[in-house]
Formats: C-alpha cells, sequence, structure tokens
C-alpha cells in the first residue's frame, strides 16, 4: 500500500511528466523565438522537479510511474484538436496558462488529499505548485 509521501511524489512525477510532454508537443507549433525560449527554460524547471522526485521516490524504495500511455494520447489529441485551425502565439500560450493553472490545482488537491506526506515531498509539491503559478503569469503576457 502506497503511503501519503509517495503518493504525493508520483503525483509531483505526473504533473511535471504533462508539463514537460505538453511543451515538447507545443514546441514545434511555433515560430515565435521568445516563446520557444520560454518553453524551454520551462521544461528545464519541469524536468529539474521531475528529477528530485525520482530521486526522493528511488530513496524509499518506490519506482516512478509517470503519465499513462492513455493520459499522454489524451493530451496530445486535445492539442492537435485546439490547435488544427490556430497556432498563433496567442492560442498557444492560453493553453500553456490554463495547462499551468491546472497543474497549480493539481498540486493543491495533493497537500488536502496526502496530509501525512514527508515535510521534503510537502516542500517539492509546493515548490511546482509556485512554479507553475508563476509559469500561468508568464503565459498570460504572451497573450
Amino acid at each position: 500500500m502506497q503511503t501519503d509521501n509517495e503518493k504525493m511524489l508520483q503525483e509531483i512525477v505526473q504533473n511535471t511528466e504533462m508539463g514537460k510532454n505538453t511543451l515538447d508537443e507545443l514546441m514545434g507549433l511555433t515560430h515565435d523565438q521568445r516563446l520557444k525560449d520560454e518553453m524551454m527554460r520551462q521544461k528545464r524547471e519541469y524536468r529539474r522537479i521531475n528529477q528530485a522526485a525520482h530521486t526522493a521516490l528511488d530513496a524509499i524504495g518506490a519506482e516512478a510511474q509517470g503519465q499513462s500511455a492513455a493520459a499522454r494520447m489524451s493530451v496530445s489529441m486535445g492539442i492537435r484538436t485546439r490547435t488544427m485551425m490556430d497556432k498563433s502565439t496567442r492560442n498557444l500560450a492560453t493553453m500553456l496558462a490554463e495547462g499551468s493553472g491546472q497543474g497549480v490545482l493539481d498540486c493543491k488537491r495533493a497537500e488536502k488529499d496526502y496530509p501525512s506526506a514527508s515535510p521534503g515531498a510537502r516542500k517539492l509539491c509546493q515548490e511546482l505548485s509556485e512554479f507553475q503559478s508563476s509559469a500561468e503569469e508568464t503565459w498570460r503576457e504572451f497573450v
């Protein structure tokens, strides 16, 4: 049975993978260099937090379970649908802002759902939430 600590760390892994995968997919759709640069910067931060969660899971003897294939496909299909007719910077930035906002909500939900997670896991979750909140504001500047 998974502990609150493991569950929170798994949520962080899945949340950061969603961010990285979405950025990867959207990066190829824009010609706006400023937007691409910001995507790369944020992708590095998602990767850093993801690696920290993997390391913490390894330390407790748990294996990271990232995004499922079904979740990845669902996100990919949603992106294709929403960008089929509009690959503008504004549309991509709007989608990214919405995704960052959802990520913040997912972190807040994890904080409430796993109250006995370790201080380290809670700190990492808070760090991810703060990063995504800041990212949401950054994407809004492109809208």
